[in-house]
């Protein structure tokens, strides 16, 4: 594939919204929408769009092709559960081509047009692997495999005070608070992610277990003991266009109960907001939280924002974490950020080493 100029990667960003709701718009007058929706919300799809204009762009922008062939087979797998057939993906793939050819000047849109013909040539082979896709699941301690299937099956069931039980039985066994997030609710709920890319569960039910979820460890966090000593100020947020909050939430608990004075901004943080509790607040650190790969640019806009606000003699350290950095870690660098912490145990260890760098 020729390489894509600069430019060209610069505008497909700068257009990926409108260039979305063109395709958006030419999908809906498709002659087979109903069978590419199979009974879903036309939402389904215009968030598809959404997400392949923000992920395509940062792909131009980082040149790692690497991860957009990695991302095809996850997006047949997961939309195809949803019972989206396959012929619909290239058929969205030239109203693509349609859009950039409308929107974007001439020269920059044949730039781009080998890149999405390669998408178009690799269909076939993208199905083939669609259908041998395993999504990759964190790791359980053999211990804890039986436990922590019964948690999932409970929130999946919609059973809270059975999830509540297992999680006091095992607290009273001497389970501390990050190890219950870490070894057990987060592999819970993606599981449950992964069941709902299987068409397994649906997005109703994963959003009633995350709500069951925040239920409960909001039950079990106000029993653990808070320490008296306070460590200083932290902040913890999850970035403009992510709802993901879950993750970003445990962060912010288990830096709580290490005795750190935490302000959390919840899903879909306005970058002024961010900005203006971090001139309020004067943190010791930022912790932001990143969970889909198409949210890697507002990721990289709100650390930018940031730096630019905190001026260059400042030491105010700024991390990342999520799914989207566990799937790309490599993509630290293009974000910016100054370190990337896997989960709650890393995060309440680093934490503390500020202590004894200061």
């Amino acid at each position: 594939m020729p390489p894509i100029p600069p430019r060209a990667a610069r505008l497909y960003a700068d257009h990926a919204d409108r260039l979305a709701s063109q395709v958006s718009h030419l999908l809906m007058q498709h002659p087979r929408l109903d069978e590419f929706l199979n009974g879903n919300a036309f939402r389904l799809l215009e968030v598809n769009h959404r997400n392949h204009g923000a992920f395509v762009a940062e792909v131009l922008r980082t040149r790692n092709f690497e991860l957009l062939a990695k991302s095809l087979p996850w997006a047949y797998h997961a939309y195809h559960h949803q019972g989206v057939p396959y012929d619909y993906f290239p058929v969205q793939l030239d109203a693509w081509k349609r859009a950039i050819r409308e929107q974007l000047p001439s020269a920059e849109a044949a730039s781009l047009m080998p890149l999405y013909d390669w998408m178009l040539a690799v269909h076939a082979d993208v199905i083939a692997a669609a259908k041998r896709y395993r999504s990759e699941r964190p790791t359980v301690p053999v211990g804890l495999v039986e436990v922590h299937g019964k948690v999932v099956e409970a929130l999946i069931a919609g059973d809270h005070l059975a999830v509540l039980h297992h999680c006091q039985n095992l607290l009273n066994e001497g389970m501390t608070f990050p190890r219950l997030l870490q070894w057990i609710f987060y592999p819970a709920m993606v599981e449950i992610g992964v069941r709902w890319e299987k068409g397994a569960v649906s997005v109703e039910m994963e959003h009633q277990a995350t709500a069951m979820a925040y239920l409960v460890l909001s039950a079990l966090y106000y029993e653990q003991p808070f320490p008296a000593k306070a460590r200083g100020r932290a902040i913890v947020a999850s970035v403009t266009n992510e709802f993901h909050e879950l993750g970003a939430w445990m962060v912010a608990s288990c830096l709580e109960l290490d005795g750190w004075d935490v302000t959390f901004l919840a899903s879909d943080c306005a970058l002024e907001t961010l900005v203006d509790t971090m001139r309020a607040e004067s943190p010791r650190f930022i912790a932001l939280s990143v969970s889909l790969l198409s949210n890697l640019e507002a990721a990289r806009e709100t650390v930018a924002a940031l730096r630019a606000d905190l001026g260059p003699a400042s030491d105010t350290p700024i991390l990342v974490g999520g799914r989207a950095l566990l799937t790309a870690p490599s993509l630290l660098d293009a974000i910016g950020a100054d370190l990337f912490l896997t989960d709650c145990e890393a995060a309440v260890i680093w934490a503390r080493s500020l202590e004894i760098a200061a």
